[in-house]
């Protein structure tokens, strides 16, 4: 009896999904490196894989860079004789949702489908698709047990994914005639079909209206939208093309897809094309140009590209919009909705088929446009027949018009106060944009004391909310460099008051924020030295600000600070000189102005990289002009006193003890601000060995070893000084100090017996102690070229030059290390700047005469 009981409790809760048809593979699949046809999935190097898709646990699959990537994907599956029974009148048949690139489909060891080519760990044919549709012979399953195994295999940098689901069908076992709807596409070519043809109605409004551009716009963006759904379905595969010629085409297709949209918007509300409309279609043009000569790994990275610049095409489209909106125009409000929904489910696709979040592309943009197309054909529509009722009206009502026209004059003044209000609102708008922009909390430095104030002269209202707008920026972020961690922060001015100002500081804000992220993400850009970072980061930011013609000028203080050693790099474009609060006293660390704002021409080959060494407890404090520019008094006449004394600044930091709160209460009590003000207050808690550039005389004539190193030195056998060095190294007991310099003197020692691996290794090693010492970056520059590693001495010499771009001898090693990788262009660029500093030299003279022999 209790038998009984235990089988229909068993009966009556068991799910009765694992006897039936379909069966669910979406789930419990184990991964392994490599391509393994026979391999039991158990032991090490098989990873669980709880749900698809593959790309949820991509991070774990560690592949040799440059080397083809190749998975195994197994899981059993259960099959019972009543799923063998429902398929007597039918069959069996997998869906897999899609796979990248080159795969084999097994079944209970039999191979069941391929797709792609493999040679000599190459791809020389592509083989993704989507929908794979499978039919099973019964005689290659049984009841019970079975097993499905994938193989995987990508070029690098190619995608590598099995999807879960696409189109709402998963991968699962099932009867082929429930599967075979997967390629039923009646709803896609419907679609399709219905925005081709409103295209060509929309082409042909063009050919009767050409002042209309809008409508060639929306055309072209009908044509094209269709002819993206049609690669995107099942029917491109009936061409038998090779996949990676198809994906090129669709890929410029949806390049171009949405700069019609934007063309059509801008045209549509703002009766022409913007700058920066012109230039997303040139941009997106290039691309979609491009990816027809790179190979599938560089296209997947072009890709990548634009779908981080549809983010940027989201904005605009939305900015148009809303501007439209806040302008009462009756069309953008029914047009936003559609707009709205298009981009949300065309987002949703580009975020699944990118795989840089793990959700599933379900191709919704097809539906997305259809709300969309329906919003355009009300919004046609009701434009229709406004202008038919104004037609109307004005042959009916003429003296009833000029009446109204007569009223509308009077309101002039009222419309004055709405511009107001509209002037506002775009103030308002910007400053929602600089929010995110002006952040010093981005930073979680455990190293470093993070204080900031920020103060806009430009104050406004707008819907009983206060806001500032003005010109000056504080960003302040983390990023890793050749695995050190860096505080990264930058203060700047931007030209211009309130509007003006702000746009300045909007692009300076997102240029170098895009900067950082890249550098946060890339592992290139993590590979650079601070001085090369630095130097790269104002050269961008110099090209863009330059392409303004004059017209926007920043003036910035950047800089960086390694958090475990306190080393600052940093550089100054005209903005007021940082201070130094040590002990309690406030001074400044620059002496000269090296470099104009950003933005002004002729800047290249101008910028020196600074660096300066923090101690424990020391403040540094940047600041916009706005600390100096104090109204002292105002007369009577409205006439005002300005502060004109730079130092003003420093008295109020030593009196305020380096408090920020106090400073700016301080400052508030000597003037009133005339313009905008920042203030970034940094103090570095950290504590790092720090040794001056002497050599082993710093330790005193009173040590032990001084006397005996000093009488080998003295007789000048630099052979037995050497070996006498190396002797004493090889001491234990040795004090820190006295093991640096004495690695010091074994490093000069080496270079003068040609020793250059030791002249290395002894550089290397005591750098970070002499970090600030230029003469040791140029030896361990020379000493690389001459062990004949001349990447890394151009690496050094290029951080040296970005210290101090006129340094004779390191400038004239520079030209002998590109000269011996080949790269005379270069070579000959930075022989060029030789000339220019010392013409006369005769080391110049004679690389000149060798170069020019070589060309």
């Amino acid at each position: 009896m209790k038998f009984f009981r235990i089988a229909f409790l068993l009966f009556f809760y068991f799910p009765i999904s694992l006897w039936a048809l379909p069966v669910d593979l979406t789930k419990n699949w184990n991964v392994k490196k490599g391509w393994w046809e026979l391999e039991v999935p158990t032991g090490t190097g098989w990873i669980p894989l709880e749900s698809l898709p593959l790309v949820s646990i991509k991070s774990q699959l560690e592949f040799p860079d440059g080397k083809l990537q190749q998975i195994t994907m197994v899981k059993p599956f259960l099959l019972s004789e009543i799923d063998f029974k429902e398929t007597e009148s039918d069959s069996f048949a997998l869906h897999i949702p899609y796979l990248s690139n080159v795969y084999k489909v097994y079944i209970n060891g039999e191979l069941v489908s391929k797709s792609g080519i493999l040679e000599k760990d190459h791809i020389t044919e592509s083989g993704y698709k989507r929908n794979i549709l499978i039919k099973l012979s019964r005689n290659l399953l049984r009841v019970g047990k079975n097993e499905i195994r994938v193989l995987l295999a990508s070029e690098p940098g190619e995608e590598l994914n099995f999807y879960k689901v696409f189109n709402d069908y998963v991968t699962s076992i099932d009867r082929y005639t429930v599967l075979e709807k997967v390629e039923d596409e009646y709803a896609t070519f419907m679609l399709l079909f219905l925005y081709f043809f409103v295209g060509i109605y929309h082409g042909l409004f063009y050919w009767k209206r050409r002042n209309e551009t809008y409508n060639l716009y929306f055309a072209l963006f009908a044509v094209f939208l269709s002819a993206y759904m049609y690669f995107r379905s099942q029917a491109i595969y009936r061409w038998e093309v090779d996949p990676f010629t198809t994906t090129k085409i669709e890929y410029f297709i949806v390049f171009l897809t949405p700069t019609w949209l934007l063309l059509f918007v801008d045209s549509f509300f703002r009766k022409r094309i913007s700058p920066i409309t012109k230039g997303y279609f040139g941009f997106s043009f290039f691309l979609a140009v491009l990816q027809f000569f790179v190979n599938r790994a560089s296209s997947v990275m072009i890709l990548r590209v634009w779908q981080g610049s549809v983010l940027a095409f989201s904005v605009v489209l939305f900015y148009i919009t809303v501007r439209a909106v806040m302008k009462n125009n009756k069309d953008a409000k029914r047009l936003l909705i559609g707009i709205f929904f298009l981009m949300f489910t065309a987002i949703w696709d580009i975020l699944g088929a990118s795989g840089m979040i793990p959700i599933q592309n379900l191709n919704l943009s097809r539906f997305g446009f259809l709300f969309f197309v329906l919003g355009i054909a009300v919004v046609l529509a009701n434009r229709f027949l406004r202008v038919h009722k104004q037609v109307e009206e004005l042959n009916a009502n003429l003296e009833r018009k000029v009446v109204q026209r007569t009223n509308e004059l009077q309101e002039t003044l009222t419309r004055v106060q709405e511009l107001k209000i509209q002037q506002d609102g775009d103030y308002f708008l910007t400053s929602l944009l600089l929010d995110p922009l002006n952040d010093s909390k981005k930073s979680h430095s455990k190293m470093i004391g993070i204080q900031s104030y920020t103060k806009q002269k430009k104050e406004f209202e707008f819907k009983g909310k206060i806001k500032e707008i003005g010109g000056d920026l504080i960003i302040c972020d983390d990023i890793v460099l050749n695995g050190k961690k860096y505080f990264v922060f930058i203060n700047g001015d931007a030209m211009g008051k309130s509007i003006q100002g702000a746009g300045g500081a909007l692009v300076l804000g997102v240029v170098f924020l895009s900067f950082i992220k890249r550098t946060q993400l890339l592992l290139e850009s993590q590979s650079k030295s601070p001085e090369r970072w630095m130097k790269e980061c104002f050269y961008e930011l110099q090209t863009i600000f330059e392409s303004f013609d004059g017209s926007m000028l920043v003036s910035v203080v950047l800089g960086l600070v390694e958090e475990e050693t306190g080393v600052l790099y940093y550089l100054n474009a005209e903005h007021p000189w940082t201070v130094l609060y040590r002990d309690g006293v406030a001074s400044f660390i620059e002496d000269e102005l090296e470099l104009r704002k950003i933005g002004t021409k002729g800047m290249a080959g101008q910028v020196r990289i600074r660096v300066f060494v923090l101690e424990q407890g020391d403040v540094l404090f940047i600041g916009s002009d706005g600390r100096d520019d104090l109204i002292l008094e105002t007369g009577s006449d409205g006439s005002r006193v300005m502060n004109e004394d730079e130092t003003k600044f420093l008295q109020v930091v030593g009196e305020s003890k380096g408090e920020l709160e106090q400073i700016v209460m301080n400052l508030q009590s000597i003037g009133s601000f005339s313009d905008d003000l920042t203030l970034l207050r940094l103090e570095w808690m950290g504590s790092a060995k720090r040794m001056s550039s002497s050599s082993i005389n710093s330790a005193g004539t009173d040590h032990f070893l001084y006397s005996e190193l000093q009488s080998v030195l003295e007789s000048g056998n630099a052979e037995e000084t050497y070996k006498t060095i190396e002797r004493m190294l090889t001491n234990e007991n040795l004090e820190d100090d006295v093991r640096i310099n004495l690695l010091r003197e074994k490093s000069r020692i080496s270079l003068l017996l040609k020793r250059f691996d030791s002249a290395v290794e002894s550089l290397e090693s005591i750098f970070p102690y002499f970090v600030t010492d230029n003469e040791i970056l140029l030896q361990l520059s020379y000493a690389y070229r001459k062990s004949k590693n001349i990447r890394k001495a151009v690496e050094i010499g290029e951080r040296l030059r970005a210290r101090d771009p006129k340094h004779i001898r390191n400038l004239i090693n520079l030209v002998e290390c590109y000269r011996l990788l080949k790269n005379k262009e270069r070579a000959r660029k930075i022989l060029e700047r030789l000339g220019t500093t010392s013409p006369e030299n005769s080391q110049y003279l004679k690389l000149k005469e060798i170069l020019d022999k070589e060309l």
